[in-house]
């Protein structure tokens, strides 16, 4: 993997996908640089050929008895794949936001309908409390 100036990687930070640009290399460790988003600023070691084997493990076509079934209660993990029932299809977690309303949600790269966001850790009122 030819190292460049500019790489997407997930913040830990943001909490999200977005462009890192190149620090500087680790002495004595030439597969891993130090990287900094350019959305928060914040610095991250990155070992570079774990992350050429993440990109080639997330080519691979993800097979549904292995994804978790969407639930908007549930709690996620940047890069578990779930599948929506619904809409009958699959997807990566690829990021956490936070919505304006305070709540929580994941956003989802399925493989039918494109970057979805879903409602994660929903707390439902009223239905056992009778």
């Amino acid at each position: 993997m030819a190292k460049g100036k500019n790489i997407l990687h997930h913040c830990v930070h943001c909490e999200r996908v977005t462009k890192m640009e190149v620090i500087g290399a680790v002495e004595n460790q030439p597969e891993k640089t130090w990287y900094r988003c350019t959305r928060c600023r914040h610095a991250t070691l990155v070992d570079l050929e774990a992350l050429k084997q993440s990109q080639q493990d997330a080519k691979k076509k993800l097979d549904k008895s292995q994804c978790l079934e969407y639930k908007p209660e549930n709690t996620y993990s940047v890069g578990e794949a779930i599948f929506h029932s619904e809409w009958d299809d699959i997807g990566k977690i690829i990021s956490k936001v936070r919505t304006s309303g305070g709540g929580r949600a994941i956003v989802v790269s399925f493989e039918k309908l494109g970057e979805r966001r879903l409602m994660e850790s929903v707390v439902r009122n009223g239905e056992d409390n009778q």
